[in-house]
């Protein structure tokens, strides 16, 4: 890698290479002629010009190829463990003057031919150029960096290409115009890549004499990690969702592992999250977990909440750090009972809902009146955690008959059903009696 002279360096090599070239060309016509690194304000020019190429850096990037290697520089206890390179490319304009005609463009062309038959600066041009005596070194520099020699560039582990860019009319105008000076004949050139790296003292790990205890190597599975596919209510393949008190069956791969398994319940949108044991369902690649009721567990009301739920495993063996596996989505509907069961329209139901309805979900919840959407007349959730959350609605006007009643909150409906076997039918006891 190369020191921070590298940059100096490489415009040392480029205007060597160029002076030497122009000298081993019989150049007499156009008279002497000499090649400088000068910025652009700080050349003489007029009638009386001299013949002159100038080499200027103009613009420094970052090059992407090199740009995050060797990250990170330290470890966690701040600690530098490694030097990363600065990897740059250097943007150079080469522009020629003349104190007659022609002379700027046959001084232009002799040095873009001399870098196309030289795209590379090989190592020994660049010892050449910058050996003995040094053209550039540290004398410059404080005493801190006074030792810095510019040879490294020589023996960087990549070559310094050099490659034309063919600028634009208004870029070059731009440039031009910055830099304040009068326009001349100008070409572009990318000079890459150039590798600055520190020479701090690093904190390097002792050697590995032995790997594990006993020297027997990671303790290592060769079985696949358990995975979901799909989580659903135990009772019926054809729920759409979980309510308290369901089992609930997760499908997946490798969940007959040895290792100890719990369920992840996450609701982020409440911030709930409850983690609960499993044990052996009927299905070969399953899994039972079981969401208690207010009656098993007398914070469920509050521990709850309808809406959606994904579902992970976490995993503890023996000598492995605990993990959770892939997550699967499933909704928890909120269970109610409705009074009375018979009314007229402009009568007052009250649905009883367990989970509790949080008051971030009082503004998306809905009654669901046979077909109609009905917003609530009332939410009120008891200052006791553990009483469920009553709606009050009044019945709108319909023609007589049954409707079922449904409650949506956050977008997961009641489920006003029952189960028989594999048989789904209406509960009647979530159907009012419109007279």
């Amino acid at each position: 890698m190369s020191s921070a002279l590298a940059i100096a360096a490489v415009t040392a090599s480029l205007k060597d290479l160029l002076n030497d070239g122009l000298l081993n060309n019989d150049l007499s016509n156009v008279g002497s002629f000499s090649v400088g690194a000068a910025p652009l304000d700080r050349i003489a020019t007029g009638d009386k010009e001299p013949n002159q190429l100038n080499l200027f850096l103009y613009q420094v990037t970052a090059n992407l190829g090199w740009r995050n290697a060797d990250l990170p520089g330290r470890d966690t206890q701040g600690n530098r463990v490694s030097n990363p390179p600065l990897a740059l490319d250097l943007h150079y304009m080469l522009s020629a003057y003349g104190s007659a005609d022609f002379n700027a463009e046959i001084l232009l062309g002799y040095a873009m031919q001399l870098l196309h038959e030289n795209p590379i600066l090989t190592r020994d041009q660049i010892r050449t150029s910058i050996g003995t005596p040094a053209t550039v070194d540290g004398s410059i520099l404080p005493s801190v960096f006074g030792t810095l020699v510019a040879l490294d560039l020589a023996d960087q582990v990549e070559m310094i290409k050099i490659s034309p860019v063919f600028l634009s009319t208004e870029d070059l105008s731009k440039m031009w115009t910055a830099m304040q000076a009068r326009y001349r004949p100008t070409m572009a050139y990318l000079v890459s890549v150039v590798l600055i790296q520190a020479t701090n003292t690093v904190r390097s790990a002792p050697p590995v004499l032995q790997r594990g205890k006993d020297n027997r190597g990671p303790f290592a599975v060769a079985a696949p990690p358990p995975g979901l596919t799909r989580v659903r209510a135990a009772a019926s393949d054809l729920l759409p969702s979980m309510r308290l008190g369901d089992d609930v069956l997760l499908i997946g791969n490798g969940l007959d592992s040895s290792a100890a398994l719990t369920a992840i319940f996450e609701n982020p949108r409440a911030e709930l999250i409850q983690e609960l044991p499993v044990s052996a369902a009927s299905l070969p690649a399953g899994l039972t977990a079981h969401v208690p009721t207010p009656v098993e567990d007398a914070d469920a009301l509050n521990n709850w909440a309808a809406g959606l739920y994904s579902v992970q495993l976490r995993v503890s063996a023996p000598k492995i750090p605990s993990w959770t596996t892939n997550a699967v989505a499933i909704a928890l509907s909120p269970t109610i009972s409705v009074a009375p069961l018979s009314a007229a329209a402009g009568d007052t139901i009250t649905l009883t809902c367990s989970p509790r309805i949080l008051p971030d979900q009082e503004p998306h919840t809905l009654i669901v009146f046979g077909s109609q959407s009905i917003q609530p007349k009332a939410i009120t959730s008891p200052a006791n955690p553990q009483q469920p959350t009553t709606v009050t609605f009044d019945v709108p006007v319909v023609a007589a008959g049954p409707y079922v009643v449904r409650l949506r909150v956050d977008g997961v409906d009641s489920l006003p059903v029952t189960i028989t076997g594999a048989q789904l039918d209406f509960d009647i006891n979530q159907q009012v009696q419109v007279a």
